[in-house]
């Protein structure tokens, strides 16, 4: 059996849902030439070892769905998207004739996972492109509010949502005159992690080393993150009186009761704006690696309709887990820059709830980059929920 043949013959058992490894694949095939060997169609190109194991890890976790073939075509048909190793053949015995040129032969097993992950990117991106583009909606537009005093969140992007949504469910007005102010503060380096989740969440493609890089290089800090700033701008409006600062998940304090005097929502009053999903780093990485290809192959208004669907399927099929601390070069700048919000904190005498020693970034324990290997499990799980 030639080269083109045996990779002919693995690819359909992989689009069939078959799991075999390649090298268990070839010892259970016949080396020479036979009647039973494949019919090879004449204009077809063997994919790379990246695709072809690709398509394998992901009906080991799907491919009883009669759509899988769908994704194995997609998979197998194109090269992944942005820079990377070229696309390799398969590793082929040594003692059998066979392929002896181009790129070094690689076992698809020892793919490294950045590979995996392009593949599967550039196959994400066909599903979700795949569907129709709704009709744009249509706005409704609320009445005033009317009560004189609501509330309003503010500070770390997913804590911020999940406070939002809390209160909203208790049916608490949002907003108001003379709001109550809640300033979400989470540890320095959880805070910078929701702001970048927030930001790939509306379509940046930047990655978490180069965003913690730009803004340790410079003297503001994101908007969301400034704490301080939020604060500032808020007494002024409302009076210090009015701005509670909520550190961590601190218990001994019920949101609620801040917000409690403005009163029930009114039917017709709008509420939150889209909220930031709490999604794991891995899932944050996936969707700004699909960012990047989006920016450059759909116009901006179809990307933006694209992103909901797909940050709701990430955050079912990867659960939040473990959060990023900053790399370790701008570990000493995040400590001192902590240090400095919590100090400015104190020093406006808002109502705190909780230590603001609870600003101090963790770092122990936590990983400094998103997980390549979760990122390919979350790829994966992404394809097979688009296919379905």
């Amino acid at each position: 059996m030639s080269y083109q043949q045996a990779v002919w013959a693995w690819n359909q058992h992989l689009r069939a849902g078959g799991v075999t490894p390649w090298r268990e694949w070839l010892r259970t095939r016949p080396e020479g030439g036979g009647t039973d060997d494949p019919h090879v169609p004449a204009a077809w190109v063997p994919p790379g070892a990246a695709q072809l194991e690709f398509v394998r890890l992901a009906a080991l976790l799907g491919a009883h769905d009669p759509r899988f073939v769908r994704l194995a075509d997609l998979a197998t048909g194109r090269s992944g998207p942005g820079r990377g190793l070229a696309q390799q053949p398969l590793w082929w015995p040594p003692d059998v004739p066979g392929r002896r040129f181009g790129a070094p032969p690689v076992d698809p097993s020892q793919v490294p996972a950045e590979e995996l992950v392009r593949v599967g990117v550039g196959a994400l991106v066909e599903l979700l492109l795949a569907v129709p583009e709704p009709p744009p909606r249509v706005r409704r537009r609320s009445r005033t509010a009317r009560w004189r005093s609501g509330y309003v969140v503010e500070g770390a992007p997913v804590t911020r949502s999940a406070l939002r949504r809390s209160l909203a469910e208790q049916g608490y007005a949002e907003g108001g005159r003379r709001p109550r102010v809640l300033l979400a503060v989470e540890p320095f380096d959880d805070l910078l992690a929701q702001v970048w989740s927030a930001r790939v969440q509306r379509g940046a493609a930047v990655r978490w080393h180069g965003f913690v890089r730009r803004w340790a290089g410079r003297a503001a800090l994101p908007p969301a993150a400034d704490l301080p700033a939020l604060a500032r701008s808020w007494a002024d409006r409302v009076g210090v009186d009015r701005v509670h600062v909520l550190v961590g998940a601190d218990s001994s304090f019920d949101p609620a009761a801040a917000v409690r005097p403005a009163g029930r929502r009114e039917e017709g009053v709008a509420g939150p704006e889209p909220e930031v999903r709490d999604l794991s780093p891995a899932a944050v990485d996936v969707l700004r690696r699909v960012n990047a290809v989006l920016s450059v192959r759909v116009a901006p208004e179809r990307q933006r309709s694209v992103l909901p669907g797909l940050v709701d399927d990430l955050a079912r099929v990867a659960p939040p887990g473990p959060g990023l601390t900053v790399p370790p070069p701008f570990q000493d700048w995040a400590r001192s820059r902590a240090e400095r919000i919590a100090d400015e904190l104190r020093s406006g005498d808002y109502p705190v709830h909780g230590s603001l020693e609870g600003i101090l970034p963790r770092v122990a324990g936590l990983r400094t980059h998103p997980s390549r290997q979760d990122a390919l499990a979350v790829v994966l799980a992404a394809c097979l929920r688009q296919v379905r």
